[in-house]
């Protein structure tokens, strides 16, 4: 029974050992891969700079293949194309930017200036001014800011509950209460917030029209009736798809079937 259990306590040691062992690995892997990715950034950065455009975007694109998620990389891609004169990947990057980093007021004046260069000028059906300005507030931060803010609320609100608890004084127990009430309504926010933000970057159904020219049908199907014509670097709605054609969505409310090879997702 001993030695039964012996070799058990063992058995165990060694596992623990190559659990160790095994994570040390993969630290060192994670840290030679982003390694790897700051030396592609430095390159490409380089390139840009140089006037290497092309290399440049393939350095970019390069990175984004490897599901490396950074704003920034986004933001210098669509700048590589717009110098190229491609304006649809271009507003594509910035676009995708813009959703990791939305207060970044260089990505916004860059996504604007790319947007001129657009032939199709679409009036947006206006809203109501508290819809925009509750919108506006939902993008104050990031998702990860607001997930912070509500771990930063969180903490104070526990921490203004702790000394209501313990505090004797009259006018200290109704300040810490008061901190800790509304801080924990803060929390609740931040994390409405952060979920509503979320849920926009996973389910964005926006997509950017890739072709010079195309003519929205009133059915999936080519000898649908024509009833729009919308041009490179547009961004639409998607609403459905059905046999490699699109339901698109202007921000004017018009409606039409666009072939899907025609659109590339933001």
């Amino acid at each position: 029974m001993l030695e039964r259990n012996l070799k058990y306590e063992i058995r165990s040691s060694i596992g623990w050992a190559q659990l160790l062992i095994a994570s040390l690995f993969m630290l060192i892997s994670f840290g030679n891969a982003f390694g790897q990715v700051d030396a592609q950034k430095d390159s490409a950065d380089q390139a840009y700079v140089n006037e290497q455009y092309t290399a440049a975007i393939q350095s970019y694109e390069q990175i984004l293949s490897q599901e490396y998620v950074s704003a920034e990389v986004h933001y210098n891609l669509g700048n590589a194309y717009f110098k190229m004169g491609k304006i649809a990947p271009s507003i594509l990057n910035y676009e995708r930017a813009l959703k990791l980093a939305p207060n970044d007021e260089d990505i916004q004046f860059n996504l604007r200036l790319a947007n001129l260069s657009v032939k199709d000028k679409v009036e947006e059906i206006p809203q109501l001014f508290f819809v925009r300005w509750w919108e506006q507030i939902l993008k104050t931060f990031t998702v990860d800011g607001w997930a912070w803010s509500a771990v930063v609320a969180l903490i104070l609100s526990l921490a203004g509950l702790l000394l209501f608890r313990f505090s004797s004084e009259e006018g200290m127990r109704r300040l810490t209460f008061y901190t800790g009430i509304i801080a924990l309504i803060w929390c609740v926010f931040s994390i409405y917030a952060a979920q509503t933000n979320y849920d926009h970057a996973v389910n964005d159904n926006r997509a950017v029209v890739f072709a010079s020219t195309i003519n929205a049908k009133s059915a999936p199907d080519k000898k649908g009736k024509d009833l729009f014509v919308i041009h490179e670097g547009l961004v639409v709605s998607v609403s459905d798809e059905l046999n490699g054609w699109s339901r698109i969505k202007l921000t004017n409310g018009n409606v039409g079937w666009v072939p899907s090879e025609a659109l590339e997702r933001i």
